[in-house]
This record gives structure tokens, sequence and C-alpha cells, in this order.
């Protein structure tokens, strides 16, 4: 039987972070938590996800901070991210697909069950 796939999942704001932790263990995935991108890069040093769902607008190094330090690492790289923030119809997927960006959603719109099709998607 294949273990469970890891979500690395960076967001600062505690509800959103507890709802999307909630539905991803519910769907059994392993889960990592992270309230920033300083603590998200320490994370991706010590073990590598197979995905990461990520707030665009963090305390201190913001996303961009975080998804270009990630491209500079062939490892880090390859790793499909998905944005989840509330203004993702002003985010262009195309300018950030070079940054392993393969999805878009909006907090606004989505619904709980949106995240782990999502990630379904981009793993298969």
């Amino acid at each position: 039987m294949k273990s469970p796939q890891t979500i690395l999942v960076v967001e600062d704001d505690p509800w959103f972070a507890k709802q999307h932790l909630r539905v991803l263990k519910k769907a059994n995935f392993n889960t990592k938590y992270a309230t920033d991108g300083i603590a998200a890069i320490g994370m991706l040093d010590q073990e590598l996800p197979d995905a990461v769902l990520l707030d665009m607008f963090l305390p201190g190094p913001n996303a961009m901070v975080l998804l270009h330090e990630m491209q500079s690492y062939a490892d880090l790289s390859r790793l499909p991210v998905i944005i989840c923030c509330g203004s993702a119809s002003n985010i262009p997927l195309d300018r950030l697909a070079p940054y392993g960006v393969v999805e878009i959603l909006d907090k606004n719109t989505m619904k709980p069950n949106d995240i782990v099709s999502a990630i379904r998607r981009v793993l298969l």
C-alpha cells in the first residue's frame, strides 16, 4: 500500500490554516504547516513534500520570495504549488507558472473540497 502524500500548507491565517489542514487530513494526506515563508523554507530543507498549498500574502517574506527561493534548487523547483488567496482573480496563472504554480484558488469563492480536488489533479 502506498503511503499518504504530504502537503506543506503555508498560511498565516489560523482559521484558514485549520480548515485546510482538517480537509487535507480527512482526505488522507499527511500535512506539514508553516505560518510564514521562513518557516516554510526550513521545513522544505528538512523534508520534501509532494505539493505546496501557499497563501500569497504572508508576514515577512511574501510568497514570491518563497517561490523564487524554491526555484533556485532543482528538487524544490519541481514541486507543484497551489496558490490559495483572497485576490486570486488579480493573479494571472501564466505569470506564476514559471515558479511551479499550477493552480490558483480564491479563498472567497472556493469550497473546502476544492483544495483536495486541486491537489489530486496536480499529483496525478
